[in-house]
């Protein structure tokens, strides 16, 4: 048995690396604030997990489905379908959480460029979207025959125009070195 904490001590992270740790305190925290609440975080297969919720009770909403790609996940291989097969898919996943979505609830699907147009699709049909957010990493993987993947998208929906934005907790702060 090896603790995260012996982990951390063996291998020694590069300086840009911005992964987020929390310390034990942090944990005892934010465990305090969670059982003062009806907070929960939901961490699981959501095929498995979605009919378990009840109605109308989920907040926050977000989805990270596995990109149209043959891919293995700890075991469960999502193989790489049409676009129209992937959209369908996709959208039998939405159904399957939109029960328990609140009236003012706020919804986060992530994708990659081939995927944004089936989660375009499918938030048309059962949401407001608000936005996209596209995010570029650092690092990628390496391409041979193409140009490499280095965006990520997030699309941000709400069920209605009944939901909460705290734009002071996303705002950056930054110079702006004009003209642009």
């Amino acid at each position: 048995f090896v603790t995260r904490k012996a982990i951390e001590m063996i291998k020694q992270r590069s300086l840009r690396n911005q992964t987020i740790v929390l310390s034990e305190e942090d944990r005892e925290r934010l465990r305090l604030r969670l059982k003062d609440s009806n907070c929960k975080t939901i961490h699981n297969d959501c095929l498995q997990i979605a009919a378990t919720i009840p109605k109308e009770s989920v907040d926050l909403l977000i989805l990270d489905p596995p990109y149209n790609l043959t891919k293995n996940f700890n075991g469960k291989t999502f193989s790489k379908c049409s676009v129209e097969a992937y959209t369908t898919w996709l959208d039998d996943i939405v159904m399957r959480f939109k029960p328990s979505l609140k009236l003012t609830s706020t919804i986060y699907i992530c994708g990659d460029w081939f995927t944004s147009a089936s989660i375009l699709t499918v938030c048309q049909k059962h949401f407001v979207i608000r936005n996209r957010i596209t995010w570029e990493r650092e690092k990628g993987r390496g391409a041979l025959h193409n140009f490499k993947n280095c965006s990520e998208d997030i699309w941000f929906c709400t069920v209605s125009d009944q939901y909460t934005f705290n734009v002071d907790a996303v705002k950056l702060r930054r110079k702006v070195i004009a003209p642009y």
